[in-house]
């Protein structure tokens, strides 16, 4: 029933230590004078609390209240996990990959066509008593010069 933490039966003993100390012909008189000094105690309670109120209004504690109360129900894994999805879906990194990989093998292909094959034995000759056939060597083509620039 009371807010204070006082039953029924702590109430029935202080309203008997009350009749017994007080006595029965002025205990009205306490009892009302109780009251109007709880009456003013609430009043005071009251208009501090709404000074506190105005005080946390002007200082902004509501917003910052607001910003608490987002920040709780916000969730930064998620929010990470939905950056990290965008930015590989868009990533142009295996693309990327893709078209060096077909330049470089391109570049190797080229290199074995001109160079031959790394670390291949040049062809001897069957046999020593045949003539060895002169070959002329294979003309590579060469480089274009760049462009002078002037």
């Amino acid at each position: 029933m009371f807010d204070f933490g006082i039953g029924y039966t702590e109430l029935v003993v202080i309203a008997l230590v009350a009749v017994i100390v007080i006595g029965p012909k002025d205990l009205p008189k306490v009892l009302r004078a109780f009251g109007r000094t709880m009456q003013k105690v609430r009043g005071m309670a009251r208009e501090f609390q709404g000074h506190l109120d105005q005080a946390m209004r002007e200082a902004g504690v509501d917003d910052i209240k607001k910003e608490i109360s987002n920040l709780k129900t916000m969730n930064p894994v998620e929010d990470v996990k939905k950056e990290i999805n965008s930015i590989s879906a868009s990533n142009p990194i295996p693309t990327v990959a893709k078209e060096l990989t077909a330049d470089l093998k391109k570049q190797d292909d080229d290199f074995k066509k001109y160079f031959g094959e790394i670390g291949a034995k040049p062809a001897e000759s069957a046999s020593p008593a045949e003539e060895p056939v002169k070959t002329e060597p294979a003309q590579t083509p060469k480089p274009e010069a760049p462009p002078v620039v002037h």
